[in-house]
């Protein structure tokens, strides 16, 4: 099956609820700009509602390293992504495995898809597609045109995200196929507060198109 990670989240009963439909992954935001902001001290009660062997995922803009190394502790988290220009120093300094990102223009065009360089993504555990949307940092919740990736050939394990939904999803995993579709907005009431039944439509969206693919 392919792996869903569930961003954004903010509640213990969320985090649980995450879990208990399959998810391989569960997203805290650190990011100060973001609406789905965490505090480290809220962080701890959210990483206690996680089932095992569901990682967790730390999500940073600008922070610093003290910050990142903080948030680690605190959420016990098991990888970190980072949405900024990957550098040596990152891959060097941040104390978990480290999910890359790269930003595809939403609004289309016809000029290579932006990479880390490889010899640092070759040390990241994943990379993560998002669209870039002009002033705007983190995940942006809008859809980008996933024929961009189409033939890309890349050593780590790719990661889709992006104004996914239970609508669309089916289509972006026969489309890129990648190891994992990641989801915050599109499975949600409001910022930060998920929703049942679209968390429920949007994982049985993954398995159906999964099964359809064999």
């Amino acid at each position: 099956m392919t792996d869903v990670k569930i961003c954004g989240l903010r509640r213990r009963e969320d985090v649980a609820l995450a879990c208990a439909l399959g998810a391989a992954y569960v997203g805290f935001n650190f990011a100060a700009a973001s609406s789905r902001r965490v505090a480290v001290r809220e962080s701890r009660l959210l990483a206690d509602a996680v089932s095992p062997g569901v990682s967790r995922v730390g999500v940073f803009v600008d922070e610093s390293y003290e910050a990142i190394a903080e948030a680690c502790e605190a959420a016990r988290l098991d990888l970190v992504q980072i949405h900024r220009r990957l550098s040596e120093e990152d891959v060097r300094r941040v104390p978990r495995p480290v999910i890359a990102v790269s930003r595809v223009p939403a609004s289309g065009g016809a000029g290579p898809v932006p990479l880390p360089a490889g010899d640092l993504l070759s040390r990241c555990r994943a990379l993560l597609f998002d669209a870039e949307v002009e002033g705007q940092a983190g995940g942006t919740g809008i859809a980008f045109d996933w024929g961009a990736l189409a033939r890309l050939q890349l050593a780590v394990p790719v990661f889709l995200a992006g104004g996914l939904s239970a609508e669309n999803v089916g289509e972006a995993v026969s489309r890129v196929r990648p190891r994992a579709v990641d989801v915050a907005s599109g499975v949600e009431s409001a910022p930060g507060v998920k929703d049942r039944d679209r968390m429920e439509r949007f994982f049985e969206a993954v398995r159906r198109s999964d099964a359809e693919r064999g």
